[in-house]
């Protein structure tokens, strides 16, 4: 018996193709292209890109906003077996030469003006957009195919496909290698668990520099769903594309929901369509099912909400909650996804019981092949056989995963361990409080102070009257020794908290109180 042919995520494009050819596959602002436009894009696509040179196991860098010429590249560089590296253009010039540096790509694409003359510096070809024609354009154009026939070499779903760059909340970014096969099994779980079909359509805004974002496509394209593109978030766009479009579902943090509601068009929009929110937040998030509830009375009232957990270094999805569609809280972050195993563990590596909290640590098939050129961090962080997140949670009786903070960001204050998530959660609950971080900074007398970032809703509100709501409330180590006032928190690109720059305002401001 012959051996089975190998299968790659650009033959899901092509099996689409074949059996809904002309219903649409993606949306990209008013241009709808359908699933044979696409499998022919991706075709393409994968021509010009051996037409310069690609080979399988090269890297093809992009530095280029999220578009339907982006997602045909993702799958023609899948086909021929090359990694793509999806480039941050918001980062500075030496930032983004540091990227391209560690990845030593073969060809950067470049679709943001401003980076022309930096990614002009690296080894690769450049290939960019000109007056006269977009990258995306030159890389179909039959003038570049004619150059040389594709290769013919074997890719399978072992080989790398995607370089993901970690958000770095806590230090310098990874650059995590995930193969087709792990990006595949991800999206497969979250598609089951998500109870995805043909019908649905994903309103997605979010940059492709992040994981979760190509997490969220490959779920939809994977089965035969569409999805509507948007190159940055607008309150008033968003409402309009999920009416114009259809949409079931979109992905958001909670600050993205609470705009979306507070937009003064939202009450112009039907929303009737959307069948599930998804959200992500390591933050408080006691808003978000209020939020839903405005979100029911403009459309659907079975509309649910869908609270994830996951990390890049597992191709993105590990937990889901169940579909929620009560008026409670949402806290809990779920269940594992089908295929993914987790394990609370302590310090020692010890699994904890239930109630306790212990890092999350992670086995699947979904996992990264390690991080670039990185042995000892990849060693590092898949000790003992376990992913190890740095995230901290907690499971119930029924191995429902709450999450406590990071690893990285616990303080150990006077001795003891306190966990910034707990005390936020607190003092988020305070009626000035519109949002609200915790964490630590060295001290010389406590080893750490609990420090709060705090953005009131009211000017009277002061630091004293914060210290006291937490202590009222927690022990006395839990209470914050330090609090600073913000117009609003810094976040990450990925909508986290940026607890690094939290943490030099926090000591720029004990400076100038000294």
């Amino acid at each position: 018996m012959s051996a089975a042919p190998p299968v790659t995520l650009s033959d899901l494009i092509d099996s689409h193709a074949f059996h809904r050819g002309d219903t649409v596959a993606v949306v990209d602002d008013a241009t709808s292209t359908t699933w044979s436009q696409l499998a022919q894009s991706v075709s393409e696509m994968a021509d010009g890109l051996a037409a310069r040179g690609v080979r399988r196991g090269d890297t093809v860098a992009v530095a280029a906003e999220l578009g339907v010429d982006y997602i045909a590249l993702y799958y023609a560089t899948a086909r021929i077996g090359a990694i793509l590296v999806p480039l941050n253009w918001r980062l500075s010039d030496a930032s983004v030469r540091s990227l391209l540096e560690r990845t030593s790509p073969a060809l950067v694409i470049v679709g943001v003006e401003r980076l022309t003359s930096v990614v002009g510096e690296s080894a690769g070809e450049v290939l960019a957009d000109t007056p006269g024609a977009t990258w995306g354009e030159q890389l179909r154009a039959p003038s570049a195919t004619s150059v040389s026939s594709p290769p013919s070499t074997t890719v399978d779903g072992e080989h790398p496909h995607l370089i993901i760059f970690t958000s770095g909340t806590t230090g310098t970014p990874k650059a995590a290698v995930l193969s087709q096969r792990s990006t595949m099994v991800d999206s497969y779980a979250g598609a089951l668990a998500s109870r995805l079909g043909p019908t649905d359509r994903l309103l997605i805004y979010q940059a492709p520099y992040h994981g979760g974002t190509w997490a969220l496509i490959r779920q939809y394209l994977l089965v035969g769903a569409s999805v509507v593109l948007t190159r940055s978030f607008d309150a008033t766009r968003m409402l309009g594309l999920v009416e114009r479009h259809g949409c079931t579902s979109f992905f958001a943090v909670p600050l993205v929901l609470k705009q979306l509601v507070e937009s003064p068009d939202f009450g112009e929009f039907d929303l009737s369509s959307l069948r599930n929110v998804v959200f992500a937040s390591y933050d408080p998030n006691s808003q978000v099912m209020p939020i839903v509830e405005r979100l029911r009375l403009r459309g659907n009232p079975a509309l649910t909400v869908e609270h994830i957990y996951g990390q890049t270094e597992n191709s993105s999805l590990i937990t889901t909650s169940r579909p929620h569609q009560g008026a409670g809280g949402v806290s809990s972050v779920g269940r594992p996804v089908p295929g993914v195993r987790v394990s609370l563990r302590d310090a020692k590596g010890h699994e904890v019981g239930p109630g306790e909290i212990g890092e999350i640590c992670v086995r699947s098939h979904s996992l990264m092949q390690g991080y670039l050129n990185d042995p000892k961090a990849t060693a590092d962080v898949f000790r003992g056989g376990w992913l190890h997140t740095g995230d901290l949670g907690q499971l119930d009786a029924g191995g429902e995963l709450s999450i406590v903070g990071r690893l990285k960001e616990m303080i150990r204050t006077a001795g003891v361990n306190v966990y910034p998530r707990e005390v936020a959660e607190v003092l988020g609950k305070h009626p000035a409080v519109r949002d609200c971080a915790v964490f630590g900074v060295p001290d010389d007398r406590y080893d750490e102070r609990v420090v709060a970032a705090v953005v009131s809703s009211e000017s009277g509100l002061t630091p004293e009257r914060v210290t006291a709501w937490v202590r009222e409330r927690m022990a006395g180590y839990q209470t914050p020794r330090q609090v600073i006032f913000l117009d609003a928190l810094p976040k990450t690109a990925a909508g986290k908290t940026a607890t690094v720059e939290l943490v030099a305002l926090a000591l720029r401001d004990m400076e100038g109180a000294s």
